[in-house]
């Protein structure tokens, strides 16, 4: 069984928890993706219940205060940008 849970979710991106620390991921097309990678690369992995703890590397775990401050940093971005494509 998984150790993560999503605790929250705005367009592509997600606020997961595990084990009291938490991250966020985004999720497009079926699959979900770290916020960093190697080399500018993001790792990505199929949307499944145990892909976070794929794809999140173990320094973006971080307490939830900061986690949910990126994770509305993000969000706004992300709702900036589809008002300019739209």
């Amino acid at each position: 069984m998984p150790n993560v849970r999503t605790v929250s979710e705005h367009g592509s991106f997600r606020l997961v928890e595990r084990d009291g620390r938490y991250a966020v991921i985004e999720a497009r097309d079926g699959q979900v993706y770290g916020l960093h990678g190697a080399e500018g690369g993001r790792p990505g992995a199929p949307d499944r219940p145990d892909a976070a703890e794929a794809v999140v590397a173990p320094d973006d775990w971080s307490a939830e205060d900061d986690a949910r401050r990126r994770f509305e940093e993000l969000t706004v971005r992300g709702e900036e940008l589809a008002r300019k494509i739209w």
